[in-house]
């Protein structure tokens, strides 16, 4: 893509709603929509339509931190990119005006999927403001911006293949029978607001949905993961240090 998603993403919430002056909004206008998200909004509950709730993911790397091959461990930076829909908090028809086409409010006013990575080392920290974009028609958007550290095998980073790392995520508490993840993409990785890294070479990226049914239990457990295929460059390519 020319133009990353996850740039338009953070235009969204710089910008807050695509209005013009001429258009005549005021913070009334975006107070009262505001106002009635949050009441009408039930934080504790999927907001389910008669069947699984959609819910696309996306990942959009910014950095590579730290790369720790003893320990078996990668720390990086990305931007995720987490879409749904609640019908509920469609406010279109609801108003005598509809110049405000969206409102930007904390994550924890309203209902929000519990994606988690499932190999991470730790809990990600949280690198951007913990805001969504609630549309007209209930559309959601979350694009965090986190440090995470995860497990990969990196015995073979140094050889021309590199090493696959592989980041997998899912719902820490919902099944698919209530929540249905999929890839925002079939390209894996968005590589458009990568900075760079003149100790690695990022060879290829892909994605995998896939869902799993456990012996216990006849619910469907869907997951989403990211592959980073990346090599360490040699002297002669690289003057940073490593840490090996």
């Amino acid at each position: 893509m020319k133009l990353s998603v996850f740039w338009c993403s953070l235009c969204i919430f710089i910008s807050g709603y695509h209005v013009s002056a001429s258009q005549g909004v005021t913070k009334d206008h975006i107070w009262e929509k505001m106002q009635w998200v949050r009441e009408t909004a039930i934080p504790g509950v999927v907001p389910v339509q008669g069947g699984p709730l959609n819910v696309t993911l996306g990942l959009g790397l910014t950095t590579i931190r730290d790369v720790d091959i003893d320990r078996g461990e990668v720390e990086i930076t990305a931007m995720r990119t987490v879409q749904w829909r609640d019908f509920s908090l469609s406010w279109l028809g609801k108003f005598s005006e509809n110049i405000v086409s969206g409102i930007n409010m904390n994550v924890n006013d309203l209902w929000s999927p519990d994606i988690v990575a499932y190999n991470a080392v730790h809990a990600p920290e949280l690198l951007s403001p913990p805001l969504v974009h609630v549309s007209p028609d209930g559309s959601i958007m979350y694009v965090p911006h986190e440090r995470i550290r995860f497990n990969c095998n990196l015995v073979n980073l140094e050889t021309p293949g590199g090493a696959n790392c592989t980041i997998k995520y899912g719902s820490w508490t919902y099944n698919g029978f209530l929540l249905h993840l999929q890839a925002a993409n079939i390209h894996g990785f968005s590589l458009n607001d990568y900075m760079g890294d003149s100790r690695f070479e990022i060879m290829e990226t892909y994605v995998e949905a896939e869902t799993i049914y456990y012996p216990c239990c006849a619910e469907p457990y869907p997951d989403v993961k990211f592959t980073l295929n990346f090599r360490k460059k040699t002297s002669s390519e690289s003057w940073i240090g490593w840490k090996k």
